[in-house]
């Protein structure tokens, strides 16, 4: 799958001025990405970033995010990205989003479901998302540093289309 990096980046702008509040960290964007890319492949056979993902300890870790697209973010100031007190895993990263998102880089379905990811994982804890994405099939059948296959993404069981966005 090849990268769209523009919808990757604007997804990122979304989940940071959306969702940014004390508890998300790098962790925390990752399993949105997750659910961003899943969700939509379960609906539609289509991931919106094109995005690799891998099975790691703490869960599924996107593997273009920190190196490509949060580093090209602060490079053409859309974010800046602090490190803050210390958390149980080390020096905690923080992100503040310097520009808008682009709603119209997206569809009527992407926009919903970005939409319903932050109405219900913002208040979730970095352990709960972790916790949960280690109960899913995608997770579960891959193996240890692997990609994992998007075609178990049957399994999860957030959002429908009928989605209202407040």
């Amino acid at each position: 799958m090849a990268i769209k990096k523009e919808k990757y980046t604007n997804a990122l702008l979304y989940f940071i001025s959306k969702c940014g509040n004390e508890k998300l960290g790098i962790t925390k964007l990752n399993k949105l990405f997750y659910y961003l890319d899943f969700i939509s492949y379960r609906d539609r056979k289509l991931s919106v970033t094109g995005e690799t993902y891998i099975r790691l300890p703490m869960g599924p870790f996107a593997t273009d995010l920190q190196d490509k697209i949060i580093k090209s973010a602060e490079k053409n100031n859309l974010i800046i990205q602090t490190e803050d007190e210390s958390s149980k895993f080390g020096k905690r990263n923080r992100f503040q989003a310097l520009s808008e998102y682009d709603p119209a880089v997206f569809d009527e379905y992407e926009n919903k479901l970005l939409c319903y990811l932050c109405e219900t994982f913002k208040d979730w804890s970095t352990d709960q998302m972790i916790a949960q994405t280690h109960s899913e099939a995608p997770w579960v059948f891959s193996q240890s540093s692997k990609p994992l296959d998007y075609k178990n993404a049957d399994d999860i069981e957030f959002f429908s289309e009928s989605y209202v966005c407040v």
